[in-house]
């Protein structure tokens, strides 16, 4: 497996923007619609009284409900084009919340949606997201300190700094929002591909898989094929191509990632070991 292919994880799904406030003329109709609803509330509250209806018992809830009710966000009521139609949106909606270049650069690419969805699937399935991330690609190759083998030049984690920073500038809350508004489209693409159950499952499956990823101490030392390079230890041979990729980025742009996609699993209230 070549060691340039992408390894960024995902992307993953970003927010609605956040309205704009009202204007005070719009403010005052709020407030007098809050007023309304107040009244009505109290006339039914004193007729429930006055008739004594028992009320009927509440819904059983796990555990699993009350978390997600909690901290889960709402969907907002928008409304979503066709899957084919959708870039236009998306480009909009997703802009809103980072003006990163290289975010900019991933929003030029045709059918979000549907890459976004192949490029979680793909890495939950252990592969490098090569085709779906293809413009975060970097433009230098990895480097060793040596000729045919050697250990990491360290300067080569650089390669994924603007990756990482872009997948950050966005808030996990913001993207988590997002998510929630655009998910008709992405497990509509999620099924095209095949999938059956909800997406949430292959947002977590993709994390794992690169939070699996171990944790090494110093820098690897790489084997230079003749178009390629590969690990001298077999250990880091065996593991999944994007977790060899995902080596790559280096310990801090790795904990990076991780950080904020564990903050974005809790934002989605989906559990991740």
């Amino acid at each position: 497996m070549a060691y340039d292919d992408l390894p960024l994880g995902d992307p993953r799904p970003r927010s609605a923007p956040v309205a704009p406030p009202p204007s005070s003329s719009a403010a005052r109709w709020v407030a007098v619609g809050a007023a309304g609803v107040v009244v009505v509330a109290l006339l039914v509250f004193w007729w429930l009284n006055r008739v004594q209806v028992v009320p009927a018992p509440p819904a059983p809830t796990t555990a699993t409900d009350v978390a997600l009710e909690a901290s889960r966000p709402k969907r907002q009521q928008i409304d979503l084009p066709l899957l084919d139609d959708s870039d236009t949106l998306l480009r909009q909606l997703v802009a809103t919340l980072s003006e990163h270049p290289q975010l900019a650069r991933l929003l030029t690419t045709p059918a979000l949606a549907r890459g976004m969805t192949l490029a979680v699937v793909q890495i939950g399935e252990g592969r490098t997201p090569a085709t779906p991330l293809k413009v975060l690609r970097p433009a230098t190759h990895v480097q060793i300190q040596g000729t045919g083998t050697g250990r990491l030049d360290p300067a080569s984690y650089g390669r994924w700094d603007s990756s990482a920073a872009a997948l950050t500038s966005i808030s996990p809350a913001a993207a988590a929002q997002l998510y929630v508004n655009i998910k008709p489209l992405i497990d509509q693409a999620y099924h095209e591909l095949g999938h059956t159950g909800d997406f949430d499952e292959a947002i977590v499956r993709a994390i794992q898989m690169l939070a699996d990823t171990p944790d090494i101490v110093e820098d690897p030392q790489l084997l230079h094929r003749q178009t390629y390079f590969e690990h001298d230890d077999p250990n880091l041979r065996g593991l999944r191509p994007v977790q060899k990729q995902f080596l790559l980025m280096g310990p801090i742009n790795r904990q990076k990632v991780l950080t904020w996609l564990n903050a974005l699993a809790k934002n989605l209230a989906l559990k991740t070991n």
